[in-house]
């Protein structure tokens, strides 16, 4: 089994996605992880990252190679987080977490040990970089659309936990 769990900054994806994996006893990947080691082997930021890779399409489609090589045609029986896994994996069972903005600005910022207002505006202005990127790379309008996924979960107020069993047992 394939599982690619999406969601935006701070819907718990890395969360769900690592108990889901280990409770499955599945491989678990993050794009996220592998894009941030990037950006820290050039010494930025994440944000000042996302503003270098709209120059340069390299890193973006060494990620989409990792996502549909390495995992999508090779592997089974892993746990996939990421934006965009489930557009590069079709066939996995595709999960979306949500949760309105505040509680994931609140999260980001407890996380980061940083406040709220500069979460904000760092976490909405990456999120407009790589929508604007994911439209020119793969012509993706909305990769939040809802009907793009098998299972959509609002993690406002549903502890990791409750989401993980709500996953565990959609995937059964």
């Amino acid at each position: 089994m394939k599982i690619t769990i999406f969601g935006l900054a701070g819907t718990g994806k890395s969360t769900a996605g690592k108990m889901v994996a280990l409770k499955l006893d599945y491989a678990y990947m993050s794009t996220g992880n592998i894009f941030r080691d990037m950006a820290r082997d050039h010494n930025m930021t994440l944000n000042e990252f996302e503003e270098f890779t709209k120059t340069d399409e390299k890193y973006d489609r060494n990620l989409d190679e990792i996502t549909v090589t390495n995992y999508g045609k090779e592997n089974d029986n892993f746990v996939f987080e990421s934006r965009l896994a489930w557009h590069f994996i079709p066939d996995s069972i595709k999960i979306r977490l949500f949760c309105d903005d505040d509680t994931r600005m609140q999260r980001i910022a407890n996380r980061e040990n940083k406040n709220f207002e500069q979460v904000v505006g760092e976490t909405k202005e990456r999120e407009k970089i790589i929508y604007e990127k994911y439209k020119k790379l793969y012509g993706l309008e909305n990769i939040n659309n809802p009907d793009n996924f098998d299972l959509n979960i609002d993690t406002t107020t549903n502890d990791a936990n409750k989401v993980v069993e709500m996953i565990l047992e959609f995937v059964k």
